[in-house]
């Protein structure tokens, strides 16, 4: 009887996925992490510099947003993992990137800033959408599908904006 309660015990998911079966989803938050801090970065550009007030208004959705995602993805590494600090960093390519878009104006930059972040945010669904599956925490999951339908409807909206505004 008592090798059947240790084993039905050891069957019950734990509320924290540490080492090994957790490793995943410290990853997954770590990387998520810096990948919303360029977002949010390059919606302050557009905050500021995009001509449009649609564009302006979807700029500042995404900072609010994505922060508040920042600040729960933080406290889950804090509160699960221990881990205090994280500090995203740029890869080459992604600091080309943000130079290009800082320095454009006007219809150039609002048409570099829709491309650019519809395929920032197709990383990002890419890279929720197999959290969707391999997560072992539920609010990881949860935070991956939200990201997932939040997502693809910008990239849905941004589209449409390049066709109306600047198809010819």
């Amino acid at each position: 009887m008592f090798a059947v309660l240790v084993a039905t015990v050891a069957l019950v998911p734990t509320s924290h996925a540490k080492g090994p079966a957790g490793a995943y989803d410290r990853a997954f938050l770590t990387d998520m992490i810096g990948h919303h801090t360029m977002a949010v970065d390059m919606a302050e550009m557009a905050r500021e510099k995009a001509t449009h007030p649609e564009l302006k208004k979807a700029a500042e959705d995404i900072i609010r947003t994505q922060s508040a995602e920042i600040d729960r993805m933080r406290r889950w590494l804090r509160d699960w993992y221990g881990v205090r600090r994280v500090q995203p960093e740029l890869e080459h390519h992604e600091m080309l990137q943000m130079g290009e878009l800082e320095e454009a104006t006007g219809a150039e930059f609002e048409i570099r800033f829709l491309a650019l972040m519809s395929v920032h945010h197709t990383q990002a669904i890419e890279r929720a959408s197999v959290a969707i599956e391999r997560a072992k925490h539920r609010p990881v999951r949860k935070l991956a599908r939200a990201i997932v339908k939040a997502q693809e409807g910008e990239i849905e909206q941004f589209r449409d904006w390049l066709v109306a505004w600047y198809a010819s």
